[in-house]
């Protein structure tokens, strides 16, 4: 059993065709003006041709839905991440496969109560940092463990927020993520504008599939 992995951000061409050529699952697109890793549409059409190989996503802060849908064509966008304050719903009736992304640490028994239909094809759990994720903050992974058993029947549940190289096997054994999202973590030391480091990539990627989750109830003593 392995762990997916995403690594999000990516704005040049030559760290997109190195996650594709070390394997890497899904990449992300980041199109919030607000970002250092926004990408400018025109360059987003500039990144090599979409491959069945590997996953494109979309990530959107405070976009009108029909922006979205629009961009999501226009990119060949396999799945829309948006954050922001509109609610979830409205992304849900576009009729695209969507990330329902949750931060912090809320009830689960409410999350469970207000999942939107139909339901997402992921759900990510981030932490509430300023700027919607990419800094390196770790979620809590004592909630995120639980949350991962209560809302997997809903979508598969991914893990983002502060994980590296350094963490990642201890976030797959204590979380039992089915995919881990990763930004700031698979960057060069002191990246301004979130360019990627190969050898990072590598090293998560070696991780995610060779480090299979444990049940949840077996890393108790690992809070």
């Amino acid at each position: 059993m392995t762990t997916l992995l995403k690594i999000c951000g990516v704005r040049r061409a030559e760290d997109y065709r190195a996650c594709v050529a070390l394997g890497v699952d899904s990449i992300g697109l980041n199109m919030w003006t607000g970002s250092r890793r926004y990408l400018d549409p025109a360059d987003a059409r500039a990144l090599p041709a979409p491959s069945s190989a590997v996953e494109r996503v979309g990530v959107f802060v405070d976009s009108a839905p029909d922006q979205v849908l629009e961009r999501a064509r226009a990119l060949s966008l396999d799945l829309i991440q948006p954050h922001g304050d509109l609610p979830i719903a409205a992304f849900a009736g576009l009729g695209l496969p969507y990330t329902w992304v949750i931060r912090g640490a809320p009830e689960l028994a409410a999350l469970v109560r207000a999942a939107p239909s139909p339901a997402p094809a992921r759900i990510l759990l981030d932490a509430a940092v300023p700027g919607f994720g990419g800094e390196g903050v770790r979620t809590d992974w004592g909630w995120a463990r639980r949350a991962c058993a209560r809302l997997s029947q809903i979508a598969p549940v991914w893990l983002a927020g502060g994980i590296t190289p350094d963490n990642a096997a201890r976030a797959i054994a204590t979380v039992a993520p089915a995919g881990l999202d990763v930004a700031s973590g698979s960057e060069l030391a002191g990246a301004r504008r979130g360019e990627k480091d190969p050898p990072r990539i590598a090293a998560l990627l070696a991780i995610c599939r060779g480090a299979a989750p444990r049940p949840a109830a077996r890393v108790q003593e690992m809070e």
